[in-house]
């Protein structure tokens, strides 16, 4: 004989599906920590870089001190206590963000970052600094105890592709205004990409003749770190 503690008379919530009206298209970079599709931006508050001096400083102490010594112990727990300090600035930048963004009751649709492979490049330090996996992991958790979907588009295209018009406007990595001579949009770059990551999320007529499929909604598994939450 087995029991059960579900309750049938208790109906299971289903979120709406995404839409143009309850949907926010967000950006993520290194410039600006998030830009919406409204044009909002969150900068990057770069703990790590603020607190590299100090690390560096604490991390020559320890090398200078014998090894298995008092003063090295004591110098290593030093150490670890700034980085953690920098760890938890950072925990608590992301949990203020997702917040922020969750108190817009809407659901939040982003890039599918390769961030595995953004970490080997020249760009490794701030992709760190910023901590997008974990603000994702934070961000679907929170979204789904809140009734809302986290969506992960295929960002293949966002940094080139006209919101306006769909068609491609060749920008190289420097040039932050989207300008298409087009349909003659003119607004910030990220702004824009925001507005093809939410397209993409709702299957936005602008982008049905791209080749890449629209996202199907959901909310990003749970990390190991909520699994019991």
């Amino acid at each position: 004989m087995s029991l059960s503690l579900q309750d049938s008379t208790v109906p299971e919530f289903t979120p709406d599906p995404p839409t143009l009206g309850n949907t926010i298209g967000i950006d993520m970079g290194l410039e600006s920590f998030l830009v919406t599709d409204e044009g909002e931006a969150v900068e990057v508050p770069q703990y790590y870089r603020k607190a590299q001096k100090r690390l560096k400083r604490l991390q020559r102490s320890v090398s200078r001190k014998k090894k298995g010594s008092n003063r090295r112990k004591k110098a290593i727990k030093r150490l670890a206590k700034a980085h953690l300090k920098v760890a938890n600035q950072r925990k608590d930048f992301h949990y203020k963000v997702a917040n922020w963004l969750l108190r817009k009751r809407r659901h939040i649709a982003h890039e599918e970052l390769n961030i595995k492979g953004l970490a080997r490049t020249r760009l490794a330090k701030s992709v760190y600094d910023a901590g997008w996996r974990q603000f994702l992991q934070i961000l679907a958790v929170k979204a789904a105890r809140a009734g809302l979907l986290t969506i992960a588009v295929n960002p293949k295209g966002t940094t080139q592709e006209c919101s306006g018009c769909g068609r491609v406007v060749p920008k190289k990595l420097h040039e932050r205004w989207h300008h298409c001579f087009h349909c003659m949009l003119k607004l910030p770059r990220d702004q824009n990409s925001a507005r093809l990551v939410k397209y993409r999320a709702v299957g936005h007529p602008v982008l049905k003749a791209q080749e890449t499929p629209d996202a199907i909604a959901g909310v990003t598994e749970k990390p190991a770190l909520y699994a019991s939450a």
